[in-house]
């Protein structure tokens, strides 16, 4: 039985949880050794298979650089098809994987690798897994590392969200220069909704099209329903102060799905609303 993959957190559960689980790494410029009773094992992810367990070897797969870990996963489980954006390197310790290629698991259509081999998955193409054995395997790659169980070559997703503001304050077509917090309800919708997904963000505009500012260190306001209203305030200091904003200063309410710990997709926004 395949276990199932929700889009939104599974490259930040698992990255989390890694980097959480991993040794202290040693410096870059040292030696780096371990026999296999100094291995620290500790339980995988929610998005693994129950009762998966992994070891960080070398380096982090949150950072930029090579890493290496391995990972144990219990006979009879799999892992649905999913991407990574940077090439995977896997070596099979023990056990047995049949590794697969396309948006559907298919046992049918796998190759079975055995204690000793070794393939490499290409950058953004769609692979799943079945372990028919308990099985350790060891992926060396380039993080930050990253998992994505959407189909990279479908097309754009249209906006899932709809997003209205009232009770602007200051008002509208004010002078914005002369608030200190901008602050607004904030009426939303988000059609196939799944939690700890969205969340919603304030951006403004800036003088290069297509393009808007965030305030870096904003901690995001994820969502816990599929509808509802929330108020939404936005500290002005740091935006007046960007050399880059537009003027007259304009803003708008972006609902983001979180797809991975780096990555994300707008999913619905709501008008522009114009300031002096």
């Amino acid at each position: 039985m395949i276990h199932p993959m929700r889009t939104v957190v599974i490259a930040s559960l698992l990255v989390a949880t890694i980097v959480s689980a991993q040794q202290t790494p040693p410096k870059t410029d040292a030696p780096i050794g371990f026999k296999p009773e100094a291995v620290v094992w500790t339980d995988g992810p929610p998005t693994l298979p129950p009762g998966s367990k992994m070891a960080v070897l070398e380096g982090s797969p949150r950072a930029e650089g090579i890493f290496t870990m391995r990972v144990r996963v219990p006979a009879d489980s799999a892992i649905p098809p999913h991407w990574h954006p940077r090439q995977e390197r896997v070596t099979i310790l023990s056990g047995a994987v049949d590794l697969g290629f396309g948006t559907v698991a298919n046992k049918t259509s796998v190759t079975r690798y055995r204690a000793g081999s070794f393939y490499v998955n290409p950058p953004r193409v769609m692979h799943y897994l079945f372990f028919p054995e308990a099985t350790e395997m060891q992926i060396t790659a380039v993080g930050p590392w990253e998992l994505f169980p959407t189909d990279p070559s479908a097309p754009p997703a249209v906006p899932t969200a709809t997003v209205t503001v009232h009770d602007i304050a200051p008002s509208e077509h004010t002078d914005l220069a002369a608030a200190t917090t901008f602050k607004a309800e904030v009426d939303y919708e988000v059609h196939n909704f799944r939690p700890a997904t969205y969340y919603l963000q304030i951006v403004f505009e800036t003088t290069t099209p297509n393009q808007t500012i965030s305030i870096p260190g904003a901690t995001p306001k994820f969502l816990d329903s599929a509808t509802g209203t929330v108020t939404m305030t936005q500290d002005l200091a740091r935006v007046l102060k960007q050399t880059s904003l537009k003027h007259p200063v304009r803003l708008r309410v972006y609902v983001q799905e979180q797809r991975s710990e780096r990555s994300s997709h707008v999913a619905g926004m709501s008008d522009w609303i114009t300031f002096q």
